[in-house]
């Protein structure tokens, strides 16, 4: 039987220790969008106001969906090829098409769905901002478990093992408002612009460029 060598052992066990290490730090936007280019992410946000929203994103193009129980409606779509721009109503089929805006052509993650997926960015570089040892699954994703303090509250983040994003955040305590957001799919990888809007289902109304 052929000996293993000691050393080979070493690097083998120290370069997984770190790939985890690295794999359950949260990470900026810039580092997420780095990584990630190619995805469908969907989010539920529940406090005082409820909304769904989601971003399905390709290297062609990109689409972002919000919708909440207070009215706020919105739906964006963005075709790179064809340097057009999209606003879109999904109950009425109708819409609007303008030239892309340059400023919107390579927005990465929409800011509104990035304000959750990276909210512990407002905390990381806290001594409350703690790591503990616990360890769940959030939309069939490993997550590491992070908390952080304020006066009397506490907050609690599901921290995406691969990724780094905020996959789930709650909060509680008695002089906060409760509060949580939950991302409930997200798909790395194998997006086209086949799995976003059909236009031809729209009414669409040419607009000149928006400055």
């Amino acid at each position: 039987m052929k000996a293993f060598n000691l050393k080979t052992i070493s690097v083998i066990v120290f370069t997984t220790i770190a790939v985890n290490i690295a794999y359950s730090q949260p990470k900026s936007k810039k580092e997420v969008e780095a990584l990630l280019d190619n995805f469908s992410i969907s989010l539920k946000f529940d406090a005082k106001n409820h909304y769904q929203m989601s971003q399905t994103r390709c290297k062609e193009g990109w689409e972002f969906k919000m919708k909440g129980d207070d009215g706020n409606y919105d739906f964006l779509f963005v075709d790179k090829v064809a340097k057009k721009m999209y606003d879109l109503d999904e109950e009425t089929k109708t819409g609007q098409v303008m030239p892309l805006n340059s400023r919107v052509a390579d927005i990465g993650i929409h800011p509104t769905l990035a304000a959750h997926l990276f909210l512990h960015s407002n905390y990381t570089g806290s001594d409350d901002f703690k790591k503990t040892d616990k360890h769940e699954t959030i939309a069939g994703r490993k997550a590491t478990v992070y908390t952080v303090t304020f006066g009397d509250g506490k907050g609690t983040f599901w921290i995406d093992d691969e990724y780094g994003i905020t996959l789930k955040y709650t909060q509680e305590g008695t002089n906060l408002a409760p509060m949580q957001t939950e991302v409930t799919e997200l798909k790395a990888g194998g997006v086209t612009m086949a799995d976003m809007v059909n236009l031809k289902a729209y009414k669409i109304e040419v607009m000149s460029e928006k400055k």
